[in-house]
């Protein structure tokens, strides 16, 4: 029989063990600074900035040098105009402020000044002179007008960078613009007319819920959801490595040999695994409660982002997020914990613990696949398999009404997994746990498993 004593005594001593550590404190402060960083800080670097670029013109039409000046001009402001409308309409700013942020992106956007030069009677001594000038840094870059436009032939850019692609491609717009009006103009056409004409229409995306209701959504809680998908890859990975390990160490210290004569494998196989994947809820309640005080709006308002609205995330998945990372852990926990009793060394563990990172690694790779049909026959089955569930179904949930019956049956099959995956892994510690010197083949661990 076993003790339900001796198996909460394993937990505690593996919770208290790894949270008394300063590695537990600091990966729990770490990683929500991280996250953060990689969220904020390409806005906040988008924000300083688009930069400052001088660039000489080199017409040799003779017509184009202003109309392509006073293009670019108009665009710099369009943009200004059209990225404040955007974040209005998608509900990250209101009305209120939209002034303001106009004045923010008006900031940000980059600064492109054209000088015109004088062509000469020799194009080439002319494209020559003004690409010296560049090498010497006196512009950043050259744009040369063949004679041949509008009709035939390219503009071209030289510069010592050809990677500053937001300033590239306002200068090819405005350019292709001033031809494209150009050509209509001597077809007899009114350029503003056609614009007008062939104006685009923008789709707006409304999310149905599950009683009807139509909310407003441009991907923001999918991206939310999906960094919750991705904190489920990271912490099954890193806790099931971690019972692994705790294995290793015990074993190859013969430490385990000493507790084995006080309590039964099974007992402390369970007590492991319950105890690190406690230590996992922990951290996951840390990151919860600084993810809440973060976003209040006294600090939000202080890193200057009070006039953004975080997108929402419903209950329901946020109690699948923290049940499939339970199911989840249990199940590779269970399986790393196998491997850690099978063998000596990590070293030796490489080749089974890759292959069951694979399983964590392929829901990955299917993850396209699911976004784009996430009702598909296919996605369900796969979404039901227990090993791809916890991330699978959970990103489905992101995306699509998933049936009740559907995520019942998903833990069900899961539960089921993880007693069937207990009770052959128990085997497989018995044995293997007291074993030493010798490395384990597949088949030696199905004899165990059959004989134990």
């Amino acid at each position: 029989m076993l003790s339900l004593n001796r198996i909460l005594a394993i937990v505690r001593r593996e919770y208290l063990e790894r949270v008394k550590t300063k590695a537990f404190w600091i990966s729990t402060l770490l990683v929500p600074v991280f996250l953060g960083a990689v969220m904020i800080i390409p806005a906040w670097l988008a924000s300083r900035g688009g930069g400052t670029f001088t660039v000489a013109v080199l017409d040799f039409t003779g017509r184009f040098a202003e109309p392509i000046m006073t293009e670019l001009d108009d665009m710099l402001i369009r943009s200004v105009s059209t990225t404040t409308e955007t974040l209005e309409d998608a509900g990250v700013v209101t009305g209120e402020q939209a002034g303001t942020m106009g004045e923010m992106v008006e900031e940000s956007i980059l600064d492109l000044s054209l000088v015109p030069l004088d062509p000469g009677g020799d194009p080439e001594a002319a494209r020559e002179k003004a690409k010296q000038r560049v090498h010497a840094s006196e512009f950043d870059g050259l744009l040369v007008i063949p004679a041949t436009l509008p009709d035939e032939g390219q503009a071209e850019y030289v510069s010592s960078n050809v990677s500053a692609f937001q300033m590239l491609s306002i200068l090819e717009r405005s350019v292709s613009n001033v031809m494209v009006a150009d050509r209509l103009t001597a077809a007899g056409l009114d350029p503003e007319a056609v614009g007008e004409l062939t104006r685009r229409v923008d789709l707006r995306t409304m999310k149905l819920g599950a009683k009807g209701q139509e909310t407003h959504d441009r991907g923001q809680g999918f991206m939310l959801s999906y960094v919750f998908m991705m904190i489920i890859y990271m912490t099954v990975l890193m806790y099931g490595i971690y019972v692994m390990r705790g294995v290793l160490e015990e074993k190859s210290s013969h430490i385990v040999e000493v507790i084995i004569s006080t309590v039964k494998p099974f007992e402390l196989m369970l007590g492991k695994i319950l105890g690190i994947g406690a230590v996992g809820l922990t951290q996951f309640l840390l990151w919860s409660i600084m993810m809440v005080a973060i976003s209040a709006p006294g600090v939000s308002a202080a890193v200057g982002m009070g006039g953004l609205e975080l997108p929402a995330v419903p209950a329901i998945q946020i109690i699948f997020f923290v049940v499939y990372f339970v199911l989840g852990f249990l199940l590779y926990g269970t399986l790393y914990a196998g491997i850690g009793a099978a063998f000596d060394t990590e070293q030796e563990a490489q080749n089974f613990q890759g292959a069951i990172t694979m399983f964590l690694v392929v829901p990955l790779v299917l993850m396209m696949y699911i976004l784009n049909q996430p009702d598909a026959p296919l996605s369900v089955a796969l979404s039901l398999f227990p090993f791809f569930t916890p991330m699978l179904m959970f990103l489905r949930m992101t995306l699509t009404q998933v049936p009740a019956i559907q995520l019942a049956a998903s833990v069900v099959i899961m539960g089921g997994t993880i007693l069937a995956s207990a009770w052959m892994v128990g085997k497989i510690y018995r044995v293997g746990i007291l074993m030493h010197g010798s490395k384990p083949k597949l088949k030696d661990m199905w004899r165990w498993i059959r004989e134990a």
